[in-house]
Parts: structure tokens; sequence; C-alpha cells
């Protein structure tokens, strides 16, 4: 009958609308995962700074970079401002900073976020020498606060290993084998090179061929362009070290 062909036709045009619109939502979150052809400024950054090699010897061989990223604090900004405080701490705090990318994957993803704090004694001072692993900070919540759909679509994908634990990793390419098992909460937009670098210091078992640490980092001021901070990684004596800095400005 007429009604029922009119129903039909009705049922085949919202289905059509209902693909449009989830076609567009997949669409923007593919975005929000893609490099920028320029980064804005109002967005969240941080950035993390790198060195490679063992400290051996009066000169030791060392690499330094800079991973500077964009943090998706409109998605998850309790876990966002946790990540901040866990980046920025200092002292007797668990911060990430002198902490080691405890395993890298060759090609695939590393593994960071092994916090270091400094052992104090009972009557409160710090001994200073022998800092010791943090009880691991947790994100507790990251799963109500994930968009479970964002992809790992490129490399430079930064995303939780377990929202229990503070680690994270950060990918080597494209990898939707973990989408939909890892909270993604930034991506990388400088350092792609060093990116590179650190992958092809992997192994198919994890053990990195040399150490790997994050000797400093933090949160990049609302409003300043993430590019002026690369110009800040500055090289150091040559008297005392032997440091090929890794630009990218």
């Amino acid at each position: 009958s007429w009604a029922e062909l009119q129903r039909e036709l009705d049922d085949k045009e919202r289905l059509v609308a209902h693909n449009e619109q989830e076609q567009r939502r997949r669409a923007a979150l593919t975005k929000r995962v893609c490099v920028d052809d320029e980064p804005d400024a109002a967005k969240t950054h941080a950035y993390f700074d790198v060195e490679i090699g063992r400290r051996l010897g009066a000169k030791p061989r060392l690499t330094r970079g800079r991973l500077i990223v964009q943090l998706f604090d409109d998605i998850m900004p309790r876990t966002i401002h946790r990540f901040a405080e866990v980046l920025e701490a200092d002292g007797a705090d668990a911060t990430y900073r002198s902490s080691a990318v405890g395993a890298i994957y060759k090609g695939d993803y590393c593994v960071a976020g092994v916090l270091n704090v400094r052992h104090t004694s009972e009557e409160g001072s710090s001994s200073g020498a022998h800092p010791r692993r943090a009880r691991e900070a947790a994100y507790p919540q990251a799963s109500s606060e994930a968009n479970w759909e964002l992809p790992h679509l490129n490399p430079g994908i930064l995303s939780l290993v377990d929202p229990r634990t503070q680690r994270f990793q950060i990918t080597f390419r494209g990898m939707d084998e973990l989408d939909g098992k890892h909270a993604v909460f930034g991506k990388l937009i400088y350092g792609f090179d060093l990116l590179k670098l650190i992958s092809e210091l992997g192994s198919a078992t994890g053990e990195p061929q040399q150490p790997v640490k994050f000797i400093g980092g933090a949160m990049i001021p609302r409003g300043t362009h993430p590019r002026e901070f690369l110009k800040k990684l500055d090289k150091p004596d040559d008297s005392t070290e032997r440091v090929k800095v890794m630009r990218f400005d």
C-alpha cells in the first residue's frame, strides 16, 4: 500500500541521514589524530627532553632531542590534568623526569612512564643518591573519560598502556590493533626524526639497544606556539660531553 511504501522511504531517509552523520563523526575523530599542517597555539601542548646513550667515561657520546606533543584535554580533562602534575613534579614527588623508556618494539611502539622518586628516610631527609621506582600512579578517570573510538592512526599517537598505571605508549606507525584497547590522549607534533631514531633502537623483545630516557619536560604555556620550544633546546658545553642535538627548526 501507499502507507507502507511511504514508511519504507522514510526509514531509508533516516538511515541515510544517520550514516552521513556517523561518517562526519568518524571523520572528525580521524582528524584529531592526524598531523596538523600548523599546530594551534590555543591547544594544550607539552614537551619531553630525551637523552639517548650511556654516560660512560669522561666524554660520553649522547644524543639529545625534544618531543613536543598535543594533549587532548577537551576529551580527557582530569586525566590530562593528572598527566601534567606527574610531568612537572619535582623533588620527592613522583615524576616522569629521569624516567627510562622501558621497552622499545622496533617499528611498532615504545613504552614509557616508569616513575622515579628520591628515597626519603624516616627522619624526612632525602638521600638524593638512589632513586627508587615509585608506586605506580593511576589515572582513575581515564576509562570513563576516554573516547575509545579515537584511532592509533599514525606514528606519534600517545595512549595509556593501562588506566590503572602511569605507563603510556607512543606509536611508531599506524596500529589499528591497539584501537579500542588503549585510551588515546595525545599526539606528537614535533620530533618525528627523534621518534624514528628511538624506533631504530628497539628490538623484537622490546629490549632497547641503548638507554633512552626523559631528562626533562613540562607543559607549554597556552597561547605560546610550540615551535618556540624547539628553539630553546640548546647544545651543552662540548668540553664536558660529546652531544649530538637533534634540531627541527
